[in-house]
Formats: structure tokens, sequence, C-alpha cells
């Protein structure tokens, strides 16, 4: 009870908000000796500032990849010090004090460092450090224990119950099918340059699968991290990841197609199948982290938190699962701020004595996902609604009850959870966004929920409920051409462009046009006379442009223009 009790106040602390970057990688992360098989201590340690960090906002390519500082660039979204990584210097302070302390993650996010202790006398000296701020207990970690178990798994059906279907979505089509998924693929939105990253305990035969190897191929895996302190990669443990990232990457015409099948991928493992520790959410936010430095554009996450199996953790009760106890639920939020469409499970704890949604789904501004079978049916095993603190909650409900999936041979088989319908979400979410670039995460996200067939009336099973991504696409694609392309004298078509778009203008009218940058550097500059003229954004990297119009008489009119 003690240590609930010491945790539960961190929930009232200040949010101490940054990101982890690409120079402090996974190496930071101590191996753990392999002759210990004993409980180790796990503290999280806060520090008090990142002063005299050799990382600087001003060279955000030190800690940003450069797909990170574009999207920043395009969403008007602050690079300032809470995106600067740890102090590296108090890391190797910690790490100096003794080689029996473990340094196993740190989360600029949080400016926290999760450190594990073999002699916790030692602790003292950890507090004493002039820029330590609290030390806090939070788990018991155990080496040596073989996985038994993947995250979330449930009981599959072979591949011989798949059904035959006439559409080339194969066994996919009806879990695409209730939210008009495959009319958005028919616009030609299938994912293609968005970057999906799924954080998830392993991914074992999905480098396997010939079905998936067009993957590699195109070299839209775009890294692997494993957070994890003793393993090494990420294709061993558990095909959980496998199962949930095919509903999202598989392309097999006739046999199964996924939400984004164009898309590119990160795997980042934080899960530890075998276990259940309360760890493993300061591991999530290690992992949302990365997924942010990487320029992400959306997080599917099928892992939850509501209790746990160590001896140091006392009973969890619902008031934690408010969006502000958790350290990952505090994470996803932070993520979804950061410009990340964020999606995480609702959880599998319907029928249990704990009935309610799981940690980090509770958290706001993200898209917590519950699960129906293909017919809309409420899944019974699906965590319920709302959050402690009254929130709508799940926010969105997808296929999770007999959704088909690629086990680790390559195999299509059936079977239930929330994990899959998360992906479901995340990889429709991922072709939304791509049609509709000019609006940022938040308003991708809200929407998501505003095109639920019950956002009028959102219950406490599947919140606003199942949503249209194909009404969402058109209502807010066809809004978005009236706000920026139909001025009273000049129009521009197609706007969003993959490549070239033509520029309207009264006949016999002359006029001049500049095209900006969104960082306001002038691009081209040309005068015209012609009723059409046609802009060649071929050369230009994707992103957002404003197009100058300036009238004979010296008026001006701004379009903006997007570039696919």
């Amino acid at each position: 009870m003690l240590l609930f009790q010491v945790l539960h106040k961190m929930k009232n602390r200040p949010l101490l908000c940054s990101i982890v970057g690409l120079l402090l990688t996974l190496n930071a992360f101590a191996q753990a000796p392999t002759h210990r098989s004993t409980a180790l201590c796990g503290f999280r340690v806060y520090l008090t500032d990142k002063n005299d960090s050799p990382f600087d906002v001003s060279r955000p390519e030190e800690f940003l990849s450069q797909r990170a500082i574009d999207k920043r660039q395009r969403y008007n979204i602050a690079i300032t010090e809470e995106d600067l990584p740890v102090n590296p210097a108090y890391v190797s302070a910690l790490r100096n004090i003794s080689d029996e302390i473990m340094i196993f993650t740190q989360s600029k996010w949080t400016n926290t460092v999760t450190l594990f202790c073999y002699d916790t006398t030692l602790l003292s000296q950890v507090r004493d450090l002039p820029f330590v701020e609290d030390v806090f207990p939070i788990d018991a970690y155990y080496f040596g224990k073989e996985a038994t178990c993947a995250p979330g798994t449930f009981p599959f059906r072979d591949s011989t119950d798949v059904p035959v279907d006439t559409a080339s979505y194969g066994a996919a089509y009806r879990q695409i099918a209730i939210h008009n998924g495959h009319l958005l693929h028919q616009e030609g939105y299938r994912g293609e340059g968005m970057l999906i990253a799924v954080i998830d305990g392993g991914w074992t035969g999905f480098n396997m699968i010939g079905a998936l190897h067009n993957l590699y191929l195109e070299n839209r895996i775009v890294g692997t991290y494993n957070v994890l302190p003793h393993e090494d990669g990420i294709y061993n443990l558990t095909d959980h990841g496998t199962c949930c990232t095919s509903t999202i990457a598989a392309d097999l015409p006739y046999d199964m197609i996924g939400t984004a099948p164009d898309a590119s991928f990160a795997f980042i493992r934080t899960e530890d199948p075998p276990v259940e520790r309360l760890f493993e959410e300061d591991f999530w936010v290690r992992g949302a982290e990365i997924a942010d430095s990487l320029g992400a554009d959306v997080i599917s996450s099928s892992l939850g938190y509501h209790n746990f199996d160590d001896t140091l953790t006392h009973h969890f009760d619902f008031s934690t699962c408010d969006g502000q106890w958790s350290i990952a639920s505090q994470a996803a939020t932070k993520a979804a701020h950061k410009g990340i469409v964020v999606c995480v499970a609702a959880g599998n704890e319907g029928m249990n004595s704990w009935h309610k949604l799981s940690r980090p789904s509770d958290a706001e501004d993200i898209l917590c996902v519950g699960a129906v079978n293909v017919d809309s049916v409420y899944a019974p095993f699906s965590g319920c609604g709302p959050s402690y603190d009254g929130r709508v909650k799940p926010d969105v409900a997808a296929c999770g009850w007999g959704t088909y999936v690629m086990r680790e041979d390559g195999s299509i088989q059936s079977g239930n959870g929330t994990s899959f319908a998360t992906p479901i979400i995340a990889g429709l979410s991922a072709c939304l966004w791509q049609a509709i670039p000019q609006l940022n995460a938040l308003e991708i996200m809200q929407i998501i929920r505003e095109s639920g067939h019950q956002y009028q009336n959102p219950d406490t099973l599947l919140g606003y409920g199942i949503p249209n991504f194909y009404q969402a696409w058109q209502s807010h694609h066809t809004d978005a051409i009236t706000h920026y392309t139909h001025h009273s004298n000049y129009r521009i078509y197609p706007n969003p462009t993959q490549g070239t778009t033509t520029l309207i203008v009264p006949e016999g009218t002359s006029v001049r046009y500049e095209l900006f940058n969104i960082a306001g550097q002038l691009i081209l500059a040309l005068t015209s006379e012609s009723a059409a003229t046609t802009i060649d954004l071929n050369q230009q990297v994707p992103g957002i442009y404003f197009l100058k119009i300036i009238s004979e008489n010296g008026s001006e009119e701004v379009i903006k223009l997007i570039k696919q």
C-alpha cells in the first residue's frame, strides 16, 4: 500500500514535458547480467532541470529526425526545451555511483530516469545528487523467466474458416467496410507517405512472411527499436505485434488487405510478454518518444495496464484511470499534442471484475478504441468507459471480435481483442490524414469521433461509435477546398495536389503570383495573363505552401496550397 500512496501523489505533479530523440539511442540501456535471476528494485528518478545540456533547440537535428522537424514546421509545433534529451551528464553521474545501478530507460517528457538497483542502500547517494528532485519506488524485475504467453492473446480460428469474398480485400473486407475504409482506398488514399509507429511486445515471424516482404523491399520499415533491457531485436517472444500490424500492412489481393497497405512503419517493443509490471509504463513512454523523434504520424498501441503481478505493487483501483495518474497516459497525451494521432486499445476487461478500460487508453486527446464484430455488435470483453474523471471512453470502436489477422506462419486466422480493433483504426486514420493533410493530429482525431454513428449520444460501451472514414473525408475534404480555393476572383484545383495544380483567374486578367513554403521562403514568382496557369510542384517536398496572388490594381489574396 505504501507504493500506491507514493505513486498516487505523482498524479498531481506538474508534467515535465520533453521527448526522446535519436542520439540517446537504445544503447543507453544497460544489459542485465545473465547470472542474476533474483528480483531487482526499480526506481523512477525525477530530475530537477536540463541545465548545461549539450543539446540546444537551435540544433534540433541532433535529437529529432528531419521528418520530425519538417512536421513540426508544417503544423506550427514549436521545438522547445521540452524536446531536449535528458542531460547525459546526469545519466552518467547516476550510473557512476555503482555498477550495481542499471539505467533501464529515460524520458524527456517527464525528465526522468528509470533505474534498477541491487543494493538499495545506494539510493541515499542517488537522492543526494544536486539534480535529483525525487526518487520513487516503482517495481520489481525478474530476469530469466521464459515467455509463456503473449500480451492480449486470444483463441484463434484457423484459416479454413476464412470466408470467400469476391472483393480483393479477401478476409479483411467486412472489418474495413464497416468504416467505409475501402471507399477511402478507392479515392487513392492507402497510407502512402504516412509513418505508423506500432508499439507492442514482439513481431515473431513478421520478417519471414512472404505477403509482407514488400515492406522490406520498398524500405517501408524505417526502423525497429527494442526498449527492453534484457532482449535483443524484436522478432521473438510473441507474434502479437505481427497479428496487429498485419491488419494495417497486409497487401495480399483476394486473401487479405490491410487498412493502410501503402504506409511505412516503425516497430517499437516496450512490452515484456511473460510479465505485467509497472516499469512497462515507463517503457511505453520511451516508445512514444521514439515514435515522435522519428516523425511518426500515427501510433498504434495494443497494450494496456490496470494491475500488476510484481511483489512490490499492490492493488490499483480505477481512480488511476483518470488520464493523469499514469506516466504512460501523460505521454500519450503529450504525443498527441506533438502532432501524432494516438490510437490505444481499451483493453479486454469487460467481462471480469475490473470491467473498465485500462491505461494509457484513458489519456486525454487520444483515440481509445473499443471492440465490435463485423455486424457492429459490441464485444462483451471490450473495456468500458467512461474514464475515472468522466470523459467519454472509449472514443470509437472497430472490429476486434472475429478479426482476421496474419499469424507468425503467414496463415490468416480470426481472433478477438481490442488489440486487433486498434490497428484497424490506426491504419484508416493514416489514410484519412493523407487525404486531408491541412488538418493537424488533434483535428483528425476529432473528425473521426464526429463521424461515429452515435456521436450525438455516446455511451460507455462504444463511446462515439463506429467511425465512417469516408464520410469524414467527404465532408472535411469539401470544406477544405471551399475554404482555401474558392475566393472572390480566383480558384485553384486540385488542392491538395500530388504534383501540378491549376490557377484559374477571370478572363483577360493579368496577375502576378508568388509561392512561399511554410517557412516563408519564396519558391517562385511569375506573371501570367492566361485564364488557366499550371503551377508545377513536382520538385517541391510534400507540405503546406502559400500562393500570393497580386492583381493589376495591387490587391492581394493568399491561397493555402497542399502538396502531398
